[in-house]
């Protein structure tokens, strides 16, 4: 899928990907949830039953969007970032892919590259899609 098609991909599978960020912000102790074995991911918090049953939601959801993985992240000013991978190329390290990303502040720092078209803002308000790259790929 490349950034212009991830408006209609949402718009088709918005339930489930809005979901998903509600799970997320229902239990700050998760911050990644990836289908396979979650053996050796660490949350914010110990494990617990409900949060494991967040995390077979989580998976469940996932799998019916065909991605692999969501995680979330809450930073010290309370800013609250959701993001799913869309596709990877490459290894994690030094390959690429697509995600989208919801972010209740839209953080000042990433404005180049809204500019440049690294990130695209989605048709619905806090919702962007953002091409991943081990290089800038601004230049």
């Amino acid at each position: 899928m490349e950034i212009s098609d991830v408006d209609d991909w949402f718009k088709v599978n918005e339930t489930e990907i809005t979901s998903i960020v509600e799970l997320f912000k229902s239990d700050k102790c998760l911050r990644r949830v990836e289908l396979g074995s979650m053996k050796y991911i660490s949350q914010n918090c110990e494990n617990s039953s409900p949060q494991e049953t967040k995390i077979k939601e989580i998976q469940s959801k996932l799998t019916s969007l065909g991605v692999v993985l969501a995680v979330a992240h809450t930073f010290d000013d309370g800013n609250f970032v959701a993001s799913i991978l869309i596709n990877r190329r490459g290894i994690a390290v030094s390959g690429g892919g697509l995600e989208i990303s919801y972010w209740e502040k839209f953080p000042v720092y990433l404005n180049d590259e809204l500019e440049c078209g690294a990130i695209e803002a989605l048709y619905k308000e806090k919702w962007y899609a953002e091409i991943l790259s081990s290089e800038d790929p601004c230049l």
